[in-house]
């Protein structure tokens, strides 16, 4: 049989699906290995090893042979499979496995698009099979991490820079940009110069208006409007233990990674910290 139609552990005899005896032991080792900690593939390598085949035309087992099985609750006993592992087993089994998971999406994707490489500035993508950051421009790759430990890192770097929202200010050279109800302004007033006969009265109010807000936003100190709304999050901000996406959203635009994991920011207006 070149594809495999019963599910590994059961075979057909006198036309009733029955436990394969040498196939049963293996799915239970399989079970057993799993909980206590190695991965999908070392229980390959294993049973590839032991000379059980998963099926006649496939000697060697892969890392979604064993998955398969992993998966399957049929294992626990059903009206038309006998029972060859127990629900606590298969439950266990599954924990570890969901466990898996959320540290790879769940954990990351609040700023996995973001991470920067602190050696070339390209993106950065996550390795899962080795828990490491790489670049794909330059080649660099991080030292091993867990993807809760960047997670973990990015959440303190958030609250350090709430408690020392004072250092946030535009980077040197950065000059600041108006407010968009000046440039409105602007341009309203050089239409009505350009009329043959404008409004005098409408003109210099529209004037002195503009004045009064070039005037408001330059005592802002030297603040340009992305950093006011940083400073204001930073005040607003009150930690919780989820991670705190929208006020990440707010502050940063970047996450620098660097060979040894360590992660600067890039705020939304442009400074590094």
């Amino acid at each position: 049989m070149k594809n495999r139609y019963l599910p590994f552990g059961y075979k057909i005899a006198d036309g009733k699906i029955v436990t394969d005896s040498e196939q049963v032991e293996a799915v239970r080792r399989i079970f057993d290995a799993y909980t206590a900690g190695q991965t999908f593939q070392q229980i390959a390598d294993v049973l590839s090893a032991q000379g059980i085949p998963y099926r006649s035309d496939a000697s060697r087992w892969n890392k979604n042979m064993v998955s398969r099985i992993l998966a399957n609750a049929d294992y626990c006993g059903t009206a038309e499979y006998p029972q060859i592992i127990t629900v606590e087993q298969l439950e266990a089994a599954e924990q570890i496995r969901k466990s898996k998971t959320v540290t790879y999406s769940v954990t990351l994707k609040p700023f996995r698009k973001d991470m920067q490489c602190g050696c070339c500035g390209a993106r950065l993508y996550w390795h899962s099979k080795s828990n490491q950051w790489f670049c794909r421009e330059c080649g660099m790759w991080s030292k091993p991490t867990q993807a809760k430990e960047t997670f973990n890192s990015i959440v303190e770097k958030l609250r350090w820079l709430q408690q020392n929202s004072e250092l946030i200010h535009p980077p040197a050279g950065k000059a600041n940009v108006q407010s968009m109800e000046i440039v409105l302004l602007d341009r309203e007033i050089g239409q009505a110069l350009l009329d043959a006969e404008p409004d005098a009265d409408a003109l210099v109010s529209k004037i002195l208006h503009r004045a009064e807000l070039e005037y408001e936003f330059c005592t802002a100190g030297d603040a340009d409007p992305a950093t006011l709304l940083i400073q204001k999050a930073c005040t607003e901000y009150a930690p919780t233990e989820e991670f705190p996406e929208t006020f990440y959203k707010v502050v940063v635009s970047k996450v620098i990674l660097y060979r040894d994991t360590h992660i600067e920011f890039k705020l939304q207006n442009g400074q590094i910290v």
